[in-house]
């Protein structure tokens, strides 16, 4: 404390509290302001740090879509009340972020591209739904499951007559997605237009196939 603030304390030391608290302010309010702000930092961080380690219930990734925000769609909100699953230890992600355009270089496309890379990596998704060419480009790199191999056969009856395919370099032909077009959970909302359909795949580096299967038993229920 300086010389002269310590003679200003001498001063108050018998004056009322409210004196004294003014004073404190007057020469001390930043000091205050800049600690409790750094409290709040620290308590954000460690809330979101938190967070990010809960493993989640399921991750699923609308790529393309029309939404904005997740406020306009209660499609994972009603998933999650349909299957009684705690968020609180379990969150559920749904992701809306990726947007590309095809064939395109700019900034957002190409960060875009390489976040959705790198979700393959660390097996992050579970079940992602895009429209076509996203499907396709990817395809090749072994991204989506082979539906016939992981749906249950209940599952894959539903789809068999939506089923879209995609043929290797070795000549195999699987099928990685059907369209969501007919899918009342997605289309009412306008998550994809008509003209340019949705495909619903599972991602083939899931760590939680069966969360991927849950949820497209979800979109199948009437």
């Amino acid at each position: 404390m300086l010389k002269e603030e310590k003679e200003q304390w001498n001063k108050l030391r018998d004056r009322p509290f409210k004196e004294k608290l003014s004073y404190f302010w007057y020469y001390y309010k930043y000091y205050v302001i800049g600690a409790f702000v750094g409290i709040i930092c620290i308590f954000i961080f460690i809330q979101g740090y938190m967070e990010s380690t809960k493993e989640p219930s399921i991750y699923v990734a609308l790529i393309n879509s029309r939404y904005m925000s997740v406020a306009e769609t209660s499609l994972m909100d009603d998933y999650v009340e349909s299957r009684g699953i705690d968020t609180d230890s379990a969150p559920a992600k749904f992701d809306i972020s990726i947007s590309m355009i095809k064939d395109s270089a700019d900034n957002a496309s190409v960060a875009n591209s390489q976040k959705l890379m790198a979700l393959f990596q660390t097996h992050a998704m579970d079940v992602i739904i895009s429209d076509a060419w996203v499907i396709e480009e990817y395809a090749s790199l072994s991204a989506f499951s082979d539906l016939k191999a992981l749906l249950p056969a209940d599952l894959y009856e539903k789809v068999q007559d939506r089923l879209y395919y995609y043929t290797f370099s070795d000549g195999r032909t699987v099928p990685i997605g059907f369209y969501g077009d007919n899918l009342p959970k997605i289309m009412e909302e306008k998550a994809y237009s008509i003209e340019n359909p949705p495909i619903v795949t599972i991602s083939g580096t899931t760590d939680r196939p069966e969360k991927a299967v849950d949820f497209i038993r979800y979109l199948l229920e009437e």
